[in-house]
């Protein structure tokens, strides 16, 4: 909900911060301690496979803590497993978790520096937090003991991430774990994230063999992997012959008739979408979501997202309207369903923000919900910035409880205060870096902003104008991280805008007209400059405010339309659809079209090439 950068940011934010400390734990079924670790003993893989699964009645802070506390008893009972240990650290998902397990391990590496187990799970700690210095662990490890066999996984990590990228290596790492563990999972798993087909057919052979012979849930979910690799090790010319296999394999997982597994449905869903049979894609899809409950997975959600698509910005006021109307009413549902999944609070949020005659007590209603359900699954860190944010907004946009704007302004900037000390995830590409730093500081001029409207509806002129002061400031730290990426040039023109035209609310509560009437007018020119349309279907009050001043100074229609009107006019009637500059290279990449044709960067060379992408969050 929001603005779109504001919610690209939130994704992103998620994306880093949640991919810390996981290393894709989906543990091997041998067990060869004297030629190395493949997977954890047959005792303490079995009561990894019952540590509790969260259900939809349990919030998330709840549900980490009877987690936590089964793992420590299973940390009790192998107090040596290196397995269990990495769920453990795998389970740290809170910033003081992350701390607290960080200090941990470090204490224990340091206590016994030769231990090659420690220095690997050390090593897991510190992965997106100082990647170099987990590479020395993992490296010592190995060095130490060439038969522990672990270490080799992150490292693949490390080395195919686009900052430390060494294929050589990362290549090297992961022949040398499935090699010595060709029964291991974990390591088919980790292929999958590797492009050279010469290093992808020699183990899809071996992984459709080992599935062949097993039948148990893991190897049935396996069978995801097992696709993936086969399509990618192989020609576009080859997927109607590897079609017919994944057939005849879906016959073969369907007479196993494992109805009370949900890796069984996962793979049925996924092999039914490689062999274009939608309805059986969806039917085993929502059998997963009705069987196995998560708190953020909903088959009504899933339903109706795939029948109802997003309308962009300039869509039709109807249209929105239509679509926003039917959210809200499909929301009193779904949190019915999900009270406790704060996602679903959030859409029904979102949905009430776009629409203009929603009673202000259930706005009020859904802003208490949403931040109440926040808190009850955030623990003793507190929900996210966004959280505060999006509650701000929402009653900031409908002039209600400016109090309480400001409340929840102040709580989102100290909350991303603590956010941004966090270690930046050093295994993301220079480019996402700049765009995470760049949408933290617009974030933050964004929160001050809801602050600022609350005191300039609560008519306090003077805290109002000690917080423009703070927002010059830092909008010059914004435009310092603008470079030359033009999407972000146009956002920080949004905030300048934003910024005048509350200078422009601030002088009028003053009684400073003419100043008033000047900062409008700067932040109209800097809107139209930056071609940056009002949002169909909502209150341009930017526009209304300053014409309504411009009115009471004398001036007239025809003056209003001749400085403003007819430009604004212009920039409606221009198409939504706007070219810009990448000027970043292109990959090596090979893709087939719905014929089978095969492309790749060669056969575009000297072309223009139109490239439309899409995404499904």
């Amino acid at each position: 909900m929001g603005t779109q950068e504001g919610s690209l940011f939130r994704l992103l934010k998620f994306g880093l911060c949640c991919s810390l400390l996981w290393v894709g734990w989906v543990p091997g079924n041998a067990w060869a301690q004297s030629a190395g670790v493949c997977g954890p003993a047959p005792a303490a893989k079995a009561a990894l496979d019952q540590l509790p699964q969260q259900t939809p009645a349990l919030t998330d802070w709840p549900f980490h803590e009877q987690h936590a506390a089964a793992l420590q008893a299973l940390l009790r009972q192998y107090p040596d497993d290196v397995f269990v240990q990495r769920a453990y650290i795998n389970s740290m998902y809170s910033r003081s978790d992350k701390d607290k397990v960080i200090a941990e391990y470090k204490a224990r590496y340091e206590r016994n520096p030769d231990n090659p187990q420690l220095a690997y799970l050390y090593g897991l700690t510190l992965m997106g937090r100082q990647s170099p210095e987990a590479i020395k662990l993992f490296s010592s490890a190995l060095k130490q003991d060439p038969k522990f066999l672990l270490p080799h996984l992150p490292l693949v990590t490390i080395y195919s991430s686009s900052v430390f990228l060494n294929k050589e290596q990362s290549a090297a790492h992961l022949r040398a774990f499935l090699d010595a563990c060709p029964a291991s999972l974990e390591g088919y798993e980790a292929l999958t994230r590797m492009d050279d087909k010469d290093l992808l057919r020699p183990y899809a052979a071996p992984l459709r063999t080992l599935l062949a012979s097993r039948s148990d849930p893991e190897a049935v979910g396996a069978y995801r992997t097992l696709w993936s690799l086969e399509f990618k090790a192989h020609p576009a010319s080859d997927y109607d012959a590897l079609r017919r296999q994944v057939s005849q394999d879906l016959e073969r997982l369907r007479q196993l008739k494992l109805e009370d597994k949900r890796q069984w449905y996962e793979a049925l869903e996924d092999g039914y979408k490689l062999v274009n049979d939608q309805k059986q894609s969806d039917w085993a899809q929502e059998q997963v979501q009705t069987r196995f409950p998560r708190p953020y997975e909903l088959a009504a959600i899933s339903k109706w997202f795939k029948d109802h698509h997003w309308p962009a910005e300039d869509a039709p006021p109807d249209e929105k309207r239509a679509f926003y109307t039917d959210l809200l009413q499909q929301t009193a549902q779904w949190v019915k369903e999900r009270p406790n999944t704060i996602y679903v609070w959030e859409e029904r949020l979102g949905a009430i923000e776009e629409l203009e005659d929603v009673a202000a007590a259930d706005v009020k209603a859904a802003a208490d919900q949403t931040l109440k359900v926040a808190i009850n699954n955030a623990g003793p860190d507190g929900p996210d910035s966004n959280v505060y944010f999006n509650v701000a907004e929402v009653l900031s946009m409908k002039h209600l409880e400016p109090e309480r704007v400001v409340e929840m302004a102040q709580k989102g900037l100290a909350q991303l205060e603590i956010e941004s000390k966090e270690p930046p995830y050093d295994l993301s590409s220079k480019e996402n870096l700049d765009y995470f730093n760049f949408y933290h500081a617009y974030s933050r001029l964004q929160i001050l902003g809801f602050e600022v409207d609350g005191y300039l509806q609560l008519k306090q002129a003077d805290k109002a104008q000690l917080l423009l002061t703070q927002m010059d400031e830092w909008l010059q730290d914004l435009k310092a991280l603008v470079g030359d990426n033009q999407t972000h040039k146009k956002s920080y023109a949004r905030r300048l805008a934003a910024y005048w035209g509350q200078m422009a609310r601030e002088a009028e509560l003053r009684g400073r007209k003419l100043d008033a009437m000047g900062f409008y007018e700067n932040a109209l020119l800097t809107r139209l400059d930056a071609q940056q349309k009002p949002e169909t279907g909502k209150k341009d009050e930017l526009a209304d405010n300053a014409h309504q001043l411009w009115a009471n100074l004398g001036g007239t229609d025809e003056g209003w339309r001749l400085w403003y009107g007819r430009r604004a006019d212009a920039l409606a009637n221009q198409s939504g659809l706007t070219w810009e500059d990448a000027n970043l290279p292109l990959p090596a990449f090979e893709l087939a079209d719905l014929t089978g044709k095969t492309w790749n960067v060669a056969s575009l060379k000297g072309k223009v090439t139109f490239l439309n992408f899409w995404a499904s969050w």
